[in-house]
């Protein structure tokens, strides 16, 4: 009996677990799991395998509380495991990025490759807010503090790639600087994405022209309520697949390939 209650509880939190990870995958509020997922998986149990199977997904523990203990659970393991990956890989390599929110808050992202059981492994090592200066130093010191802290040997790191942000390439004091400064087998490299931007800046005048035209009709569209209304009234006037048009950016978005495409679908 005993032996019998214990496998229950097992499955009951284990399902609870499965349950808290799909809606960390899904981005989802943990209040989901009470409100909405529950009683639905009720009432397909109930409907499919009769009322008495209904009342035991009932013991199943969906709460905000529990979802996010779940959540802060499973984040716990999988960090672990990607630390002792790190401690005993032949070598890594970072990816860094400094991205803003829709709050305009600074994120530092860090993503690590490196060699698993003869496979090449991805997985996103950090992400912290930088609350207030987004200097190469502060950054670095960011990053440096979770490797050492966890006994990461950086000796191990073989390659950076950054975007072209100043605290990142500054030939002294930035992040890629620092880093080969403690990893001195390191090598770095641009951003493969971002290299498509780099690109726009050599290219021939007269692609230049037809960029730059498109940039300014866009921004001007762009730039007021009234206009990109007027603009969305016009496109479902002519039965157009679009009624946007995407803002050019430099560099964060790498917009310019996907902003010249919708310009070039939004044709008469």
């Amino acid at each position: 009996m005993g032996k019998k209650f214990k496998t229950h509880n097992q499955k009951i939190t284990e399902a609870s677990y499965k349950v808290s990870y799909r809606i960390a995958l899904a981005g989802e509020v943990h209040v989901i799991g009470e409100s909405l997922i529950k009683p639905c998986v009720q009432d397909i149990v109930s409907c499919v395998l009769g009322e008495s199977y209904s009342k035991q997904v009932e013991s199943v523990s969906l709460s905000n509380y529990t979802v996010k203990k779940r959540i802060n659970n499973i984040a716990d393991d999988n960090e672990l495991e990607l630390i002792s990956r790190l401690q005993a890989c032949k070598a890594y390599a970072l990816q860094l990025d400094e991205p803003t929110d829709v709050a305009g808050l600074a994120i530092l992202l860090v993503f690590v490759r490196y060699d698993f059981n003869e496979k090449i492994e991805e997985d996103l090592l950090l992400c912290e807010s930088v609350d207030i200066n987004t200097t190469g130093e502060n950054i670095f010191n960011r990053i440096d503090n979770f490797i050492t802290t966890h006994e990461i040997n950086w000796g191990k790191c073989i390659e950076v790639c950054s975007d072209g942000a100043k605290a990142m390439t500054e030939k002294v004091s930035g992040v890629v600087a620092r880093i080969k400064n403690v990893a001195k087998n390191c090598n770095s490299t641009h951003c493969i994405l971002h290299r498509y931007a780099l690109v726009t800046k050599r290219i021939s005048a007269t692609f230049k022209s037809v960029l730059d035209e498109a940039v300014k009709i866009i921004n001007f569209i762009k730039s007021k309520p009234l206009q990109s209304r007027i603009f969305k009234a016009m496109c479902e006037d002519i039965g157009s697949l679009h009624t946007t048009l995407l803002l050019h950016t430099d560099v964060r978005w790498l917009s310019r390939g996907k902003m010249l495409e919708r310009i070039f679908e939004l044709r008469m």
